[in-house]
């Protein structure tokens, strides 16, 4: 018994003395400005890292980079600080934003953050690559290219060419409008007010949509994957949906015509009662099911 309780107090002191420890925090900032002119692109790599893009008024790219390390011993965390170096440079009409580190995938002793601050005119293009980190875009109006890998994905309120691809990370966009390509692997996609034209390759992952009166035309193409499409009516686009081992759900005061029903495939087709002309929604999935309900009352986002 005495034994025990004594271990009890060791570990007590212990962990004590582990929450008292002082963590310190290097931080080296990069500030930096580039004039903009139109054909102008920014093209962003990060590693590790945490990437906003934001708009403003200015005919000008800003950059704030922000690195840091943590650790208990403040001269690990400087050396470990100058492992991560970074370019920031234009070349013609690209403008480069690369993070990196000296000794490639060598683990460090410190805990290194990378977060990209990037503010830049509406209508200037980028292409953002990023691997294990997070990427947040808002208010763009041109052309976007996103390729991701172990990084989430985070776009509100962007027009234009969308070109987004995904491997291990998920997507959450709002207010999205333009002709719109996903390829997603292993990724949920939650997509809400979105207008335009999509294309939608998925593979293992969940889909949730939903559209507005602006979309012009969504195709989903997807493998062992759930589809969810969303909208209070339904009733403005026709679908085609179709589910391969799977199955298709749908309200029932919608007129389903059935193109094909056996034990392997279910496709329906659903016209709206009014209109000659409206936009096409076509579903084709694999080893899933196809869902064409209400919005949840607490949303798309959660």
């Amino acid at each position: 018994m005495r034994h025990s309780l004594l271990a009890i107090v060791l570990l007590a002191s212990t962990l004590q003395l582990q929450a008292q420890e002082v963590v310190q925090v290097v931080t080296k900032i990069i500030e930096k400005t580039f004039n903009y002119q139109d054909g102008y692109e920014v093209n962003v790599e990060g590693q590790k890292a945490e990437i906003f893009v934001e708009t403003w008024e200015k005919r000008e790219i800003g950059l704030r980079l922000e690195i840091s390390a943590k650790h208990p011993e403040r001269s690990v965390a400087e050396k470990d600080l100058e492992t991560v170096n970074f370019v920031a440079e234009r070349i013609r009409n690209k403008v480069y934003l690369r993070n990196y580190r000296f000794g490639g995938d060598e683990q460090t002793e410190s805990i290194l953050t990378v977060v990209y601050y990037i503010t830049l005119p509406e209508d200037c293009p980028v292409y953002v690559k990023n691997y294990f980190g997070a990427a947040n875009i808002s208010n763009l109006t041109n052309r976007l290219r996103i390729f991701g890998e172990y990084s989430q994905i985070d776009i509100d309120n962007v027009k234009g060419l969308l070109d987004i691809r995904t491997r291990f990370g998920d997507i959450i966009g709002e207010k999205i409008d333009g002709n719109v390509t996903i390829n997603a692997r292993r990724s949920d996609v939650t997509l809400y007010e979105i207008a335009g034209n999509y294309q939608i390759n998925a593979q293992y992952g969940i889909l949730k949509l939903q559209p507005t009166t602006g979309l012009l035309g969504l195709d989903i193409s997807a493998e062992k994957s759930e589809v969810y499409l969303y909208g209070d009516n339904p009733d403005l686009f026709g679908y085609t949906l179709t589910a391969t081992h799977g199955k298709v759900d749908a309200p029932d005061n919608l007129r389903l015509l059935a193109l094909e029903n056996t034990p392997e495939v279910q496709k329906v087709q659903i016209k709206p009662q009014r209109g000659e002309t409206y936009p096409m929604i076509t579903v084709s999935v694999a080893f899933g099911d196809v869902h064409l309900e209400k919005v949840p009352s607490e949303g798309l986002r959660y």
